[in-house]
């Protein structure tokens, strides 16, 4: 009796199996946009798709155990997750257990590498290129990029942007609203534009 009094005082308790099935078909539909984009995708075990995700590219995405893409309460609801690898040789791994949330976008010409347990909120970017040049007769070129890696169990505010060769040290907190240009240090707090170490999660 308990747990159907429980059942009825959580209505979306009685979505649950609904949630599942959505999720089973979001990432088929990965696969699928993978094959149209003549790219590659990976997902693991118990995977959750709880948003709109996309796939754009040529290049392998790999999505490990657990993790969750995605979330109701999360904001951003008319934004879909964009996942980019855009080259042929790109890749977006996505390590166990992490959650990237609605909104987000991760695009990538050569590699993002994101560890486990981390959490990333809601509109942010991840971009591993300039894409053009900055000279103003050469932006018609491809610029400059380079290998995004961020540690294991990081968390990430919302509306953050990380750019090109950025490596984040496992367990920092990224502030909201924050620009990344920089090697963020292990445990450090880091905000603002450009981010800056304003404190460490050893001291809290």
């Amino acid at each position: 009796m308990d747990t159907i009094q429980k059942v009825m005082r959580e209505p979306v308790l009685l979505a649950y199996p609904f949630f599942l099935i959505r999720s089973f078909y979001r990432v088929l539909g990965l696969h699928l946009m993978a094959w149209w984009n003549g790219g590659t995708c990976q997902i693991g075990q118990s995977v959750r798709i709880k948003h709109p995700t996309v796939f754009q590219g040529r290049g392998k995405l790999i999505v490990s155990n657990y993790v969750t893409l995605g979330y109701r309460l999360a904001g951003a609801m008319n934004m879909p997750i964009i996942l980019q690898p855009r080259e042929p040789g790109a890749v977006i791994s996505i390590d166990e257990r992490t959650a990237v949330m609605n909104g987000c976008e991760l695009i990538a010409r050569t590699q993002i590498e994101i560890g486990t347990n981390c959490r990333i909120g809601p509109h942010t970017l991840v971009y591993d290129s300039d894409f053009h040049e900055l000279a103003p007769d050469r932006r018609d070129e491809s610029g400059k990029s380079a290998p995004i890696v961020i540690g294991d169990n990081v968390w990430i505010g919302s509306r953050v942007m990380i750019l090109k060769g950025v490596s984040i040290g496992n367990d920092a907190v990224i502030a909201a609203g924050s620009v990344v240009t920089k090697d963020v240090p292990q445990g450090s707090i880091v905000a603002g534009t450009p981010a800056k170490q304003v404190g460490s999660v050893r001291l809290i």
